[in-house]
C-alpha cells in the first residue's frame, strides 16, 4: 500500500513525541511501534537529525533539548499590523479573487478583514468558520482535516486534498521563522499544507511575520526564501536584516500602523 507524504509527516511528529515520553528509544523499538521497517525509520531520524530536533546514537536516538533564549518578544505581547497589511494586498485581490489563507496567529483577524470584500477563501484555520457578520461579503471555506496540536491549523489528507482540487490566485501564507535562505513554521504537517498552497498558487505568494520572527528559524521548511514574491513585516525590523535582504533580493514591504 502506497504511504501518502502527509502519513510520513504525521509518523515523524508522532515519533518526536515518543522520545519526549521515553528520552531515548532504539530503532528496533520504533520500527515496531510504528510498524515499518528499521531503514524507514532510520530515514525518519535521519530527517529529524537535519532538523536539529533529535540526536542519534547507535542503533537509536534521543531527543535533543534546545536551550531557551531570551528575546525581547519574551517580555511583551506579539503584534502585527493587520490593518496596514490589508490595504497593501488590496491592489492585487478584484471581485471573485480565490485566495489561499494558511493558519497563524493573525490568520484569523486577516480572514475577518477581507471578509468585508467580494472574495472567495480557501483556508486551514479552523477559527475562521466562526466569521460571520451583517457585512460579510465574501465565501468562505474551510479545508477540513484534523487539529493540530495546540494549534488553530487544520492538516493531513484530507486538508492536502481540498488545496489539491483548486489554483489559487493570490496566497496568503504566516511564518514562524525567516531568513534570506528558507521560510519555516513550527510543524511538520503544516509545512506540508503551506507547501501544497504554494504550488497550486498562480499568482502572488505573499509571507508575513512579524520582524521578531526574522533571522530565526523554526523547525520545518515552508519553502525556500526565492520562491514567495513579497515578504510583509512591521517596522521594528532591524536596519542591518532590511538592508541585508535588499541586498539579496528580497522583495520586503514595512507595514505601518
Amino acid at each position: 500500500m502506497k504511504i501518502s507524504q502527509g502519513d510520513v509527516f504525521r509518523r515523524r511528529e508522532q515519533l518526536i513525541e515518543r522520545l519526549k515520553e521515553s528520552e531515548r528509544l532504539t530503532v528496533t523499538e520504533l520500527a515496531n511501534f510504528f510498524n515499518v521497517s528499521a531503514v524507514t525509520i532510520r530515514r525518519d531520524l535521519l530527517f529529524l537529525e537535519k532538523k536539529k530536533m533529535i540526536e542519534r546514537f547507535y542503533g537509536g536516538a534521543r531527543l535533543l533539548h534546545k536551550k531557551k533564549t531570551i528575546s525581547h518578544s519574551t517580555f511583551k505581547e506579539i503584534t502585527f499590523p493587520i490593518t496596514a497589511f490589508i490595504e497593501k494586498i488590496k491592489p492585487f485581490l478584484s471581485i471573485g479573487t480565490l485566495l489561499f489563507v494558511g493558519a497563524g496567529d493573525f490568520s484569523h483577524k486577516i480572514i475577518y478583514e477581507l471578509s468585508f470584500l467580494d472574495l472567495t477563501i480557501l483556508t486551514n484555520d479552523v477559527s475562521a468558520i466562526s466569521i460571520d457578520h451583517s457585512e460579510k461579503k465574501a465565501l468562505i471555506s474551510v479545508s477540513g482535516g484534523e487539529l493540530e496540536k495546540h494549534t488553530n491549523a487544520l492538516v493531513g489528507d484530507f486538508a492536502t486534498h481540498s488545496f489539491n482540487k483548486v489554483e489559487a490566485d493570490l496566497c496568503i501564507i504566516e511564518a514562524s521563522g525567516f531568513n534570506s535562505h528558507e521560510v519555516t513554521t513550527k510543524t511538520l504537517s503544516e509545512s506540508f499544507i503551506y507547501r501544497t498552497m504554494i504550488q497550486h498558487t498562480n499568482g502572488l505568494k505573499i509571507v508575513y511575520t512579524p520582524s521578531t520572527n526574522l533571522e530565526s528559524v523554526s523547525s520545518f521548511m515552508i519553502d525556500r526564501t526565492f520562491l514567495f514574491d513579497t515578504l510583509y513585516t512591521d517596522a521594528a525590523i532591524p536596519p542591518a536584516i532590511f538592508t541585508n535582504y535588499q541586498a539579496q533580493g528580497i522583495s520586503i514591504d514595512i507595514l505601518t500602523e
